[in-house]
């Protein structure tokens, strides 16, 4: 039988050393750490990595001199008296203690894992939108405000560095960043890298490949490859700057409908319907479809503004002579017959 993969929950993990959790949390991370040893070690090893970093003082500035001594002196302490074969005492050094202290100092250099991984997670907070909550918002510490697709979510700190305003995006978000011309906002997401200083856009990373396509309202973008600063462009109101595996580019946008998700205002000009039909889909998180070529290709123009799906689809069938059928797939297209 396959060993079950030991999943670590850092964010629980990160929580319980800020004295975060709830009574259930507590719960649910002790059982996890009770499963078995390794659990255990881990879980009492970040203990002693953040203790070492003096996580209860700034973590802005760390003395690396001074955790190097502490390594040292921890080292000392765990050299083992042992008796040779010629009867003298000697000392013996736990090497296994050395490999373990030494990537405390990779943690204090910032190339650790364990205890880098929880120091993000307890400074950082996490927002998900359900598939229910479309458009949810977000404040973040310096009043800007994200409207989160749904499925999508969004990661930043709970306070904002002195020289930058970081967030990371996972899927689809809109962004109303407040003006601030002494600390760029900077959004991660996929391979790219959104730089504004104040500005309303659209971000998309929830596209196949691992496309990120940015559509800007207001003000100016920047939008680039991550960790190469040759491969940028800057984005002008009404534009749409897309990055790709092969290529960085911009061009006009001609979608009337590319943020329908969050405005639902919808224009519908000489659409095909099954284009109509998959705008709607993405729209309003649901599953229209029609398996008829004929009622794909009819020719469908109105807009709509803040209507609810079941209103929409009353006006176009009733327009085009169809009828919507319930299903257990979602929702069926089919001709009217009289």
């Amino acid at each position: 039988m396959e060993k079950q993969k030991n999943i670590i929950n850092w964010d629980l993990i990160a929580k319980y050393y800020s004295e975060e959790c709830n009574r259930q949390e507590i719960e649910e991370l002790m059982n996890w750490v009770n499963q078995n040893e390794e659990n255990k070690i881990l879980f009492n090893q970040v203990k002693k990595d953040l203790e070492l970093l003096n996580l209860s003082k700034s973590m802005n500035k760390v003395n690396v001199d001074s955790a190097w001594n502490k390594v040292k002196n921890r080292i000392l302490e765990d050299e083992e008296q042992v008796i040779s074969e010629e009867g003298t005492k000697v000392r013996k050094i736990n090497f296994t203690r050395i490999l373990q202290y030494a990537a405390i100092i990779l943690v204090v250099l910032g190339l650790g894992f364990t205890a880098n991984k929880v120091i993000n997670n307890i400074s950082s907070t996490k927002i998900y939108a359900e598939n229910t909550e479309q458009g949810k918002e977000v404040i973040l510490p310096d009043g800007s405000k994200i409207y989160l697709n749904s499925g999508s979510y969004v990661t930043f700190p709970k306070k904002f560095a002195a020289n930058e305003r970081r967030v990371e995006l996972k899927g689809e978000a809109f962004f109303e960043v407040t003006k601030n011309q002494e600390k760029p906002f900077i959004i991660e997401s996929n391979d790219a890298e959104v730089r504004v200083l104040g500005t309303t856009f659209n971000v998309n990373a929830n596209l196949p490949n691992h496309e990120v396509q940015v559509y800007v309202e207001t003000g100016l973008v920047q939008l680039a490859r991550k960790n190469k600063e040759n491969e940028k462009i800057l984005i002008n109101p009404g534009d749409v700057g897309k990055l790709t595996n092969i290529d960085l580019k911009k061009e006009i946008n001609t979608d009337a409908n590319i943020i329908s998700w969050k405005t639902k205002e919808i224009v519908f000009n000489k659409h095909r319907l099954e284009e109509v039909i998959s705008i709607l889909n993405k729209t309003y998180k649901v599953n229209i479809y029609t398996n008829d070529p004929d009622i794909k290709n009819l020719s469908y123009t109105s807009t709509f503004k803040d209507q609810e799906i079941e209103s929409i689809l009353n006006v176009v069938c009733f327009t085009l002579n169809l009828k919507s059928l319930r299903t257990n797939d979602g929702i069926e297209l089919v001709k009217q017959m009289n």
